[in-house]
């Protein structure tokens, strides 16, 4: 094996599936077991709540990478909660452990588990702040985790903050596929957000400031609605959970693709 050091408590391995492990236990190990993004396994690396694991970069995925690594069924093992990109274009939604795939006409279905993705983001999601809001859009949301007063010891202007978003929603617009793509407004409907807060100095890598995705509740009988959001405003109160990323993993793809990805 090759090694590569990344950090001063990280050593990673490349592997003849071309994924990268981490090897800091491996003298006291006589095994090692590897997944797409990176690796977590009982003897290794423990996923942290709110740790974020990433596949990839925005940037990439912007300029037309597609080589999937990571499939649907890989990402619960490092997260309950995420989003991302399929390689056929389709949106990613992870919510309490189920990966979602958004279709171009913005309906919802199961991902299917070999499906792979260009890019993703991931993370145990485990909120520390909640507080119910009545009056909330899209910049109301940024401003209030932007706001040191309000979130004290977690706002989001140098860090990632993964946030959630439970109620219902008087219109929320969504964009599926390419953003530059007509987004669809959808009226009254129930649901949920999920998404990053994502500092300026990594919006190249992890995406916009606020780059989330909606996922409209089952009712039982119409199509699942969903999509990357656009903006929104609430109707009635709203539950607003928060948390703060304290570590970030992110995984290189290792194809030829990604070395002709021009990211300057």
């Amino acid at each position: 094996m090759t090694y590569l050091l990344v950090s001063p408590l990280h050593v990673w391995a490349k592997t003849s599936t071309g994924y990268f492990v981490n090897v800091l236990q491996l003298e006291t190990h006589n095994c090692l077991q590897a997944s797409p993004l990176h690796t977590l396994t009982p003897n290794m690396v423990a996923s942290i709540p709110n740790d974020i694991f990433q596949f990839s970069t925005y940037a990439a995925l912007e300029q037309g990478f597609n080589d999937g690594q990571p499939r649907a069924s890989d990402l619960t093992s490092h997260g309950t909660h995420g989003l991302g990109t399929f390689e056929d274009g389709d949106l990613m939604i992870l919510s309490d452990g189920l990966a979602y795939a958004v279709h171009n006409d913005h309906t919802v279905q199961p991902a299917a588990p070999t499906s792979r993705l260009p890019f993703a983001m991931v993370t145990v999601f485990q909120p520390l702040h909640i507080w119910p809001s009545t009056r909330l859009n899209l910049q109301s949301l940024e401003s209030q985790l932007s706001s040191l007063g309000l979130l004290p010891g977690i706002t989001g202007k140098n860090s990632l903050l993964p946030f959630q978003i439970e109620g219902t929603f008087r219109t929320i617009k969504v964009v599926a596929g390419k953003a530059s793509d007509e987004p669809k407004a959808l009226s009254q409907v129930r649901g949920t957000i999920f998404g990053f807060a994502v500092p300026a100095w990594l919006n190249a890598i992890s995406g916009p400031r606020l780059h989330c995705h909606f996922l409209s509740e089952d009712d039982g009988g119409r199509s699942r609605m969903g999509g990357k959001v656009a903006d929104f405003e609430v109707a009635g109160s709203v539950n607003v959970m928060v948390g703060k990323c304290g570590r970030f993993h992110l995984g290189f793809p290792q194809s030829d693709g990604w070395e002709a990805v021009k990211l300057s």
